[in-house]
């Protein structure tokens, strides 16, 4: 569509090599110096015969023929994905209008890599939120090209505080859970072995009774990513008991 063909005519036997030129279907435009422009919009593929006719003998013509096919088009799926270090996309590119569908896959700015296939593979580290375009190019036509949004954003991390404590039985210790690189701060608190109870807000309840000395340890794993979590440990020891004999 809007591209444009010179075509030039070759008039002899004649001294006045002078034409007019003409089309069918009146699709585009043509120039009196045989500067033929496709139409702007092309919606399905079609054939517009170019004639130049001599002027010094109008029964006399010569044609050309112009095919006009649509644009090249092409799209990515998906168009956005939320990655963080390490992690994987694959991309898919449809290319219509053409009998050739290979793209070639672009990345800009060039961090992370992308193969032949679409499979792009984020960097091994990121420490700080950024936006990578990947652009898929048309071979058959270069000037035609689709985009997709990679975000990048640092792994969630998780802390928990305290590390360490010791408790007797019934004692209770509040634990908090710093969640940093994500929007969603939330945790959720296990126990392991399951002794005593916390709560959803990371209150420690030792057990009513402890007869041995033994270790708990109390996890906060991540909401936004289960896969992250931090780990603190609770000694439990019996009470002290004082005896006097006899």
């Amino acid at each position: 569509q809007s591209k444009t063909q010179t075509f030039s005519a070759t008039v002899t036997n004649t001294g006045n090599t002078a034409v007019t030129w003409s089309f069918s279907p009146a699709l585009g435009s043509i120039s009196a110096a045989g500067l033929y422009t496709a139409p702007a919009s092309i919606a399905s593929s079609q054939t517009v015969t170019v004639i130049a006719t001599s002027v010094a003998d109008p029964t006399k013509s010569a044609t050309a023929t112009v095919t006009l096919n649509p644009p090249v088009g092409v799209t990515v799926t998906p168009s956005s994905v939320t990655l963080t270090q390490s992690q994987t996309q694959t991309f898919s590119a449809t290319v219509t209008n053409t009998g050739n569908t290979a793209v070639t896959w672009s990345l800009s700015p060039l961090v992370g890599g992308i193969s032949a296939a679409g499979l792009y593979a984020a960097p091994a580290s990121i420490t700080s939120s950024q936006t990578v375009t990947v652009t898929a190019t048309s071979v058959a036509d270069p000037t035609r090209s689709a985009t997709a949004t990679v975000t990048l954003n640092p792994p969630v991390h998780v802390t928990v505080a305290p590390a360490s404590v010791t408790l007797t039985q019934s004692q209770t210790q509040a634990f908090s859970a710093t969640v940093t690189n994500t929007g969603n701060t939330a945790v959720t608190w296990s126990l392991s072995p399951l002794v005593g109870g916390i709560s959803t807000a990371g209150l420690y309840t030792a057990p009513a009774s402890i007869a041995a000395s033994q270790t708990v340890t109390v996890t906060a794993t991540s909401v936004a990513d289960p896969t992250k979590s931090a780990a603190a440990t609770v000694t439990l020891n019996p009470a002290v008991s004082v005896t006097v004999a006899p």
